[in-house]
């Protein structure tokens, strides 16, 4: 189990400096900003929601509070956020598995990611690494792929729930190689890692959050990377694509969401707060500490664009349906 201290202990510091001339002559309101976050403690998605929280609410005016909702594949805390007051006091912080989750059969529809939601901005985006236990008999992703290959539905993996990113990862990756594993999905990706660690599980496909501590303890090994690039903080370990699946590339963005009905001048102002915090250098070298990447995209963009990326998560839904 990785500890949230453990893990937080592990970010650079955040400078004062970040905070400096980023805030606004008025706070929008009194009352705190709850920033749900639609995963465990310790992912990807929760340390990028824990470091803009603090330059936010000195840009804000208010304590930004961050809170996890993890559950149902990311879908649960999407399903709070559309439930609450749109007074721009409650946002939702999280990545593909808003639309993934829904439609992968886990979660119950309980909110439609397109008209229940004002997307805010896309902060940064990060791929995913393979890993085993560092006793595993698998010493590359290709020895991996081959007994996939040779044992049809026998090798398992963990992941997150059903339409985690761990669990989309593995499924598109079987599509391109013609591979089948068996699916164990855990009620967040915490789980999933410390079975691999002991090796319940096979491997698991996880970001960096979660994973790069156990590795660098070798207490898990990489096989590879779901990115165009090899990680800075892994510069042994391969792509996916350089071991042998052509353009294969997942990547999982981090955006806010704020309920359908919040006001358009929140959402501007809350947009523009976030990408003040993103285009700073202090954002950037934690994402390159963590092997995430900004990925800066300002809410009308980021808006118009939801439709897109609902399909192409209908369409990967439709592939886990026929796994």
């Amino acid at each position: 189990m990785i500890s949230r201290r453990h893990f937080l202990h592990t970010l650079p510091a955040l400078p004062a400096a970040l905070a400096s001339g980023m805030t606004l002559a008025k706070p929008i309101a009194k009352k705190p900003i709850h920033l749900m976050v639609a995963a465990a403690a310790g992912t990807t998605v929760d340390a990028a929601a824990r470091f803009v929280a603090e330059p936010l609410s000195n840009i804000v005016g208010v304590p930004v509070v961050v809170e996890n909702r993890p559950g149902a594949g990311g879908a649960l805390g999407s399903a709070v956020v559309a439930r609450a007051p749109a007074d721009g006091h409650t946002l939702l912080m999280t990545g593909v598995t808003h639309f993934a989750a829904l439609y992968s059969g886990e979660a119950a529809a309980t909110y439609d990611p397109l008209a229940d939601f004002k997307g805010i901005a896309r902060v940064c985006s990060a791929a995913l690494a393979v890993v085993v236990p560092t006793n595993s008999p698998y010493k590359t992703f290709a020895d991996l792929l081959a007994a996939m290959k040779a044992n049809p539905g026998e090798i398992n993996y963990g992941s997150g729930g059903v339409g985690s990113t761990s669990h989309l990862c593995t499924v598109i990756m079987n599509d391109r190689t013609g591979t089948t594993a068996k699916h164990i999905p855990y009620k967040g990706n915490t789980q999933a890692v410390t079975d691999t660690v002991a090796g319940i599980v096979a491997f698991t496909c996880q970001g960096s959050g979660g994973v790069l501590p156990l590795i660098k303890a070798d207490r898990l090994r990489a096989l590879a990377v779901t990115s165009r690039k090899r990680w800075e903080a892994l510069p042994d370990v391969p792509t996916a694509i350089e071991s042998g699946i052509p353009d294969f590339e997942v990547a999982s963005w981090m955006g806010a969401f704020a309920p359908a009905k919040t006001p358009d001048a929140m959402i501007a102002l809350l947009s523009d707060g976030l990408a003040k915090v993103a285009r700073s250098p202090e954002f950037k070298a934690f994402c390159d500490n963590q092997s995430m990447y900004v990925e800066l995209v300002e809410h009308r963009e980021f808006q118009a664009g939801m439709p897109e990326e609902d399909a192409h998560w209908r369409h990967v839904a439709e592939l886990i349906k026929r796994a």
